[in-house]
């Protein structure tokens, strides 16, 4: 028996710079000029340009898998092929994700002795005419050709109209071999309706096409142990952060980027799952594949949402569903330490603020904000921070909300008005804060001591701090408030004219994920602390004051 981490994917021929194609013919994309100093310093490269323009197309023609073109994205999968048990492609329309699946799995019937493969679609229709054409194009003419389509052994038989006779396809043996390897097509709808169909199933690999039920694609993790087998994902992320896209990619690593042009920032290409061992994340770009008009594509959805584009071009889904603030995307609102305005330049003016969200048993809740001359926030500290563990985790109410659920970071520490006051001048480090803020109810409510009647504030001024009650509005208010910070034109390229006015550095993980997690709907939501703390922000409101105006509230008083 052979294992799937025993070979490794390595075929085809690597997509050449200095090839471009036009209206469907093959062409050197190199000027007359380029290809005469080309064949003076690297003539071996000339000849192997030459080599691949005259005989790669009828090589291809007889064998799909050896002879076709791949591109950089593909080579990528090959690299860490060892490593990976689960293999997401998050791709943009005709990002050639599902061309690569279904030549790997050809790939793994001819190199697998015995393999055992399954491929998933939506439904029987869409397998026939999307995942069981391409598996048959990419097989070599030899197999396509052969006379005898079927025999105890084989098979082989194929039409457009019903795809694979039976929904399978068996090579004929390897050598050595008792019998072929095989590859057999299902559908999701097969499983909704009698999840029984994957009872005993095992499998070198497993393709699944469009986005799976998170109950299936859990439960086909254990079908590929026997095999050291990988599962294989091909999607493009239409229904945002959905169950099953929420699990593959909260609190992802991101270990490579790029930057795109058309969209003006930065982008993840590449990921590690933090809640799936052994998963990366590819996202494969439409602009990559040479072999359609991008520009005609990006035209279309030119005038589109940013949301759309991601996910249309780039593979990159956003979280908008459930949640409260639509327009927050990581791509634009989280930004790297070195972009903060003082960084970028030291001699930057910002107007630094400290707010306060206090509770009795979990440590309170703070957050700090500073403001530029143009009224743009940057939320550049938080604490909790996550070096104490998340504040909340994914979780979901009896309704099928989305709340979270209270994390390690939200763990009873016991602390004192003066521990809070040590930690806040520790934290700060002399840094000159205009004003804090704090939760209206919780600073102003009445606390009977042995000594009488206090509250939060006047506990805290006592210890060197001192808190303003933020104004008590209403919450919807104070949350379209923030909305208002985070709105701009995302159908229009992002510039200093058209961009938000609300960004938080890469290091604040608690409110990244509350913005991208709260939706408002219940009490019991955990990261409702930190869009508290925001909003007691957004209706007081923050803005630049400029120096010399104001007097700082650094310590117990203006």
């Amino acid at each position: 028996m052979k294992y799937t981490d025993e070979v490794k994917p390595d075929f085809g021929v690597p997509w050449p710079k200095e090839f471009r194609w036009e209206k469907g013919e093959l062409k050197s994309g190199l000027s007359p000029l380029e290809a005469s100093d080309l064949l003076e310093t690297n003539p071996a490269r000339a000849d192997l340009l030459k080599d691949l323009l005259e005989n790669q197309p009828e090589g291809e023609s007889r064998d799909p898998v050896g002879w076709g073109w791949t591109l950089d994205s593909w080579r990528r999968i090959f690299d860490t092929w060892e490593e990976d048990k689960i293999i997401v492609l998050f791709g943009g329309n005709r990002s050639t994700k599902t061309t690569f699946a279904s030549r790997l799995l050809v790939w793994l019937l001819m190199n697998v002795p015995e393999a055992e493969l399954r491929s998933f679609h939506v439904t029987e229709d869409r397998s026939i005419e999307d995942t069981q054409r391409l598996v048959y194009e990419s097989l070599p003419l030899a197999f396509r050709d052969m006379q005898k389509k079927r025999s105890a052994k084989h098979s082989l038989t194929y039409s457009a109209k019903n795809g694979f006779t039976d929904g399978k396809l068996i090579l004929p043996p390897q050598e050595g071999a008792k019998r072929g390897s095989y590859l057999r097509f299902n559908n999701y709808r097969q499983f909704l309706q009698d999840a029984q169909i994957i009872e005993g199933m095992t499998a070198h690999c497993i393709h699944l096409e469009e986005e799976c039920p998170a109950r299936l694609f859990e439960t086909l993790l254990a079908r590929v142990a026997d095999y050291h087998g990988k599962i294989i994902m091909t999607f493009t992320t239409l229904q945002g952060w959905t169950d099953l896209v929420n699990g593959l990619l909260h609190d992802a690593k991101t270990v490579r980027t790029r930057y795109s042009e058309y969209l003006g920032m930065d982008l993840p290409v590449e990921q590690l799952s933090a809640n799936w061992e052994g998963c990366r994340i590819h996202y494969l770009w439409s602009e990559d594949n040479p072999f359609f008009n991008w520009e005609e594509l990006r035209k279309s959805y030119d005038k589109q949402t940013l949301e759309v584009k991601l996910a249309r071009l780039y593979g990159v889904p956003k979280k908008t569903y459930h949640n409260r603030f639509p327009k927050f995307n990581p791509h634009v609102n989280v930004v790297k330490e070195d972009e903060m305005p003082w960084v970028r330049d030291p001699d930057a003016n910002v107007t630094r603020y400290m707010i306060c969200d206090p509770a009795g048993s979990k440590p309170w809740v703070m957050v700090w904000v500073a403001v530029d001359e143009d009224d743009r926030w940057w939320v550049y500290r938080e604490w909790p921070d996550s070096t104490m563990g998340p504040w909340a985790l994914p979780h979901t109410n009896n309704q099928g909300k989305p709340v979270g659920k209270l994390g390690p970071g939200a763990k009873p520490l016991g602390m004192g008005y003066q521990d809070y006051a040590d930690l806040i001048t520790e934290m700060e480090d002399e840094e000159e804060i205009f004003e804090r803020l704090v939760d209206p109810r919780f600073g102003k409510a009445t606390l009977r001591t042995m000594d009488g009647e206090t509250n939060m504030v006047r506990e805290m001024t006592k210890v060197g701090i001192f808190f303003r009650p933020a104004p008590a509005l209403d919450i919807d208010h104070g949350l379209q408030k923030i909305n208002d910070l985070l709105s701009w034109d995302d159908a229009e390229p992002l510039t200093d004219d058209n961009r938000p006015s609300f960004y938080v550095s890469e290091r604040c993980d608690n409110v990244r994920y509350a913005m991208t997690e709260y939706n408002g709907t219940s009490r019991e939501e955990a990261c409702k602390d930190w869009p508290d703390c925001l909003r007691y922000g957004a209706v007081t409101p923050l803005v630049y004051v400029g120096s010399g105006e104001l007097s700082v509230a650094g310590g117990g008083s203006y």
